[in-house]
């Protein structure tokens, strides 16, 4: 059974530009939903019904952010348990943010505990299948696994990494090999042969187990958190709410690798087990994808002679002649991108930066 649940909640991705933005990143996005991504995550949480705690790692600038969507969410403090907000002094990918949340669940005592590790940006649907997927990887956790989900391809995907899986076991399958984001002719391969599922970022572990195998296959990395226990500055924010402020691992950090979860432990370690998802699910990793799974209505967009066009705007937005086409207004800027070419939009952040605009990023 999940007892915690760990929501990384830091990220400050540019593949959403420009409604993503350094001050206003990815996860605190709606969709169309009345919430964001964030939110719809926090209610996935409490669908789970946890006994024990929600840590939120987030990035020392967006904890006033992370403590009013929790407060407007949960605005009579019921349907959840207790929050601890993790601030984290500066990015370092998924390892030092995984790491950060296990060593204080250790330091409190739970290393016996399992937890479930969820983005803060994903669409997943329908709760209920999520929720019995999420007992599915428990279950393999309990014999000491480190699992994620597979999410089974819908096409030849060349931007994912992809899980191969192995043997069955459980109700879940041992993970064979985890392969980086592959070509096009390769993603066709992993296609045909049948047992090669994208890779979601999502896990299901023991406290214990996942800190053993980090002193295992990255010990140094270990050897760095090992030394601290973020409990001693844990102050209140609400009833039932508390935050570890950045200060505390300070100093920690600048000595931390960027690195993921897979490249420090999942990829290395013989205890890597998968769950296939039965939910839907989406890294909205691209405007393609946004005008995929949101929700948005289309209120003040007027079309003549335009079809299949996706707008995502704060202001009335007229097209006139032009199909699939993605518009994007926010703020100070405007992006205007043909259906399928979305994820090139990280050459025109680039290009912004090396102009000096970052004003505009």
């Amino acid at each position: 059974m999940i007892r915690h649940v760990v929501v990384m909640a830091g990220g400050s991705g540019t593949r959403l530009w420009p409604a993503s933005r350094s001050w206003h990143p990815k996860q605190f996005l709606n969709l169309g939903t009345g919430k964001t991504l964030f939110q719809e995550t926090l209610l996935r949480t409490a669908a789970l019904k946890l006994k024990g705690k929600i840590i939120i790692v987030t990035h020392r600038n967006q904890i006033d952010f992370i403590l009013d969507q929790v407060n407007a969410l949960f605005s009579d403090n019921s349907g959840r348990g207790e929050i601890v907000v993790l601030a984290e002094p500066e990015a370092k990918n998924t390892a030092p943010a995984v790491m950060l949340a296990s060593r204080f669940l250790e330091a409190v005592g739970e290393s016996g505990s399992s937890v479930a590790v969820l983005p803060a940006d994903h669409f997943i649907s329908p709760i209920e299948r999520f929720k019995s997927d999420i007992g599915s990887a428990a279950d393999i956790a309990d014999s000491d696994k480190l699992v994620t989900f597979g999410i089974e391809p819908s096409g030849p995907e060349t931007g994912y990494g992809y899980i191969e899986a192995g043997e069955t076991f459980g109700p879940g399958f041992l993970v064979k090999k985890f392969r980086e984001k592959p070509d096009a002719k390769t993603a066709k391969e992993f296609l045909e042969r049948g047992n090669f599922y994208w890779n979601s970022g999502i896990f299901v572990f023991k406290v214990g187990v996942f800190l053993s195998e980090m002193k295992t296959h990255s010990p140094k990395l270990y050897s760095h958190f090992k030394r601290h226990s973020f409990t001693e500055s844990l102050t209140r924010a609400g009833d039932n709410l508390f935050v570890v402020p950045a200060d505390t691992a300070e100093e920690l950090y600048k000595k931390l690798p960027s690195i993921s979860v897979d490249y420090a432990v999942m990829e290395k370690s013989l205890s890597s087990a998968m769950v296939k998802a039965s939910f839907q699910w989406s890294d909205v990793g691209s405007w393609d994808e946004v005008a995929r799974v949101a929700h948005t209505e289309k209120k003040d967009v007027c079309s003549h002679e335009a079809e299949g066009n996706f707008v995502f705007s704060d202001m009335p937005v007229a097209l006139v002649g032009v199909d699939d086409l993605l518009v994007i207004q926010k703020k100070d800027a405007l992006l205007i991108c043909k259906k399928g070419e979305s994820q090139k939009i990280r050459d025109i952040v680039d290009k912004i930066r090396k102009k000096r605009r970052g004003s505009l990023l």
